[in-house]
């Protein structure tokens, strides 16, 4: 049975000192991170790869008796497998947002998905996860889906003026359409149903040459796949290979690049110098959310609520879980912790470093808030979390108040029985929306390159 944080310090901690320890050290090229016997080591490389709209239930780790992913899974078993972590939103772009800022999409401005064509995007006011790493010394790149503006609208929506030194992957999600593929700051193809069977495989070849290309130095390689975005399009090998359909073939797919990259880190050594993080970005479009209530575009757990699961050897222990809420915010502040990374100081972040948790160490006291674009519609504090807005149809009368840690199919409606409850959270949720509010304009503004 796998262990969990909370039964004791000896729970999360591996061979040698463990993940705190690890990362209160210098930056690269300092004295680095210090491992048991006090020899210095290098910082860790770090790989993050994010699949596209898959479930919480669709991973084989995570339940799935239709998926099969034993690549993922035996990352999973090597590291901890997070059993609550959030989105940063419903949908593909405020979750990257989130993922990449430390911010809640609302305060970045891009609370929506950002269309083809459109010209908000990710601002030069925000600070990104590849910025932070490079200000680290890190090589940065990125290898698949953006979409965090298009850089045929805004040039400087490109990755490349976002803190990546590469980019290679396209702007946006998959389409019926034929849409750009980029290297760098140039499109070099325009991409039919026909040429994104195979984007997966491309995607993860340029990653294995930046690999390679880094191995003597601290590297971020960013890998966020196109799927298991519709339209499907299934590279033949693996079409009919799972009992899930072209969805479930996409994902053993995927599952079978994200081995490429893992063959890649222990043909170069770099096994336990890497944390790798395996991620999606939020809910499915239909099935696979594990049992949880909504799906893609709802606030419900089935919306946001993904799979995650991180392995660092030597640092968190093999066969773990993380129990506790998190949520994407999360990445950035963690993340900057393990690599000596700055994170900014002068704005609001709302991720926090999850290391002391991870370590076993007390629970962190934090809501979290989850919006359907501008609109706060949950609000999540310890096991307790209340809908004050929701996206369904027909509409269930509100409030709804759940004890996820006990029904995380959001079935028994317990607001009657705990007013109390119900009046702190929305207490909570009008003065979080009030800040937000307030900042609303200036955001969009940033987004729109309009300040």
């Amino acid at each position: 049975m796998a262990e969990t944080h909370g039964l004791s310090r000896r729970a999360i901690l591996g061979g040698g000192l463990g993940l705190a320890a690890a990362v209160a050290t210098g930056r690269p090229g300092s004295a680095s991170a210090a491992t048991a016997g006090g020899t210095a080591q290098r910082p860790p490389n770090i790989v993050l790869i994010m699949l596209d709209d898959v479930g919480y239930g669709d991973w084989s780790s995570y339940g799935s008796t239709e998926i099969q992913t034993p690549r993922i899974d035996a990352l999973a078993s090597a590291g901890t497998r997070f059993t609550q972590m959030y989105a940063g939103g419903p949908v593909c772009t405020p979750a990257r947002a989130a993922l990449l800022t430390g911010r809640y999409p609302q305060r970045v401005g891009l609370p929506w998905v950002v269309k083809p064509g459109a010209r908000e995007g990710v601002s030069a006011y925000e600070q990104t996860l590849g910025e932070v790493l490079r200000a680290a010394g890190y090589r940065t790149g990125i290898f698949g889906k953006w979409h965090l503006g298009d850089p045929a609208v805004r040039p400087e929506l490109n990755p490349v003026k976002h803190g990546f030194d590469t980019f290679f992957g396209t702007p946006q999600s998959n389409q019926k359409e034929e849409f750009a593929l980029y290297d760098g700051e140039k499109i070099v193809e325009m991409l039919g149903p026909k040429e994104q069977v195979f984007l997966s495989r491309r995607c993860t070849d340029k990653a294995i040459d930046f690999i390679k290309q880094n191995k003597d130095r601290p590297f971020f390689a960013y890998v966020p796949y196109n799927t298991a975005h519709t339209p499907y399009h299934v590279q033949e090998r693996f079409q009919g290979s799972s009992k899930a359909g072209p969805y479930g073939d996409l994902i053993q797919q995927s599952d079978f690049h994200i081995g490429r990259v893992l063959d890649e880190l222990k043909a170069n050594g770099l096994t336990d110098d890497t944390l790798v993080v395996i991620t999606s970005d939020n809910g499915p479009v239909a099935a696979g959310t594990g049992g949880l209530r909504g799906k893609k575009g709802s606030t419900f757990e089935g919306g946001i609520r993904i799979p995650f699961v991180m392995r660092w050897p030597g640092r968190i222990q093999p066969k773990s879980t993380f129990e506790q809420p998190a949520c994407f915010t999360d990445v950035l502040p963690t993340l900057a912790a393990a690599t000596g990374g700055a994170v900014p100081k002068d704005r609001p972040i709302d991720g926090i470093d999850l290391a002391p948790a991870l370590l076993g160490g007390a629970k962190p006291d934090r809501t979290l808030y989850h919006y359907h674009n501008w609109s706060l519609n949950a609000v999540r504090s310890g096991a307790w979390k209340l809908h004050v807005a929701v996206q369904e149809t027909p509409a269930p009368e509100l409030p709804l108040l759940y004890n996820i840690d006990e029904d995380k199919g959001e079935q028994r409606n317990l607001a009657d029985q705990h007013p109390e409850k119900v009046k702190q959270l929305t207490e909570a949720a009008a003065a979080f929306g009030k800040e937000i509010e307030a900042q609303r304009a200036e955001a969009l503004r940033r987004a729109r390159g309009e300040a």
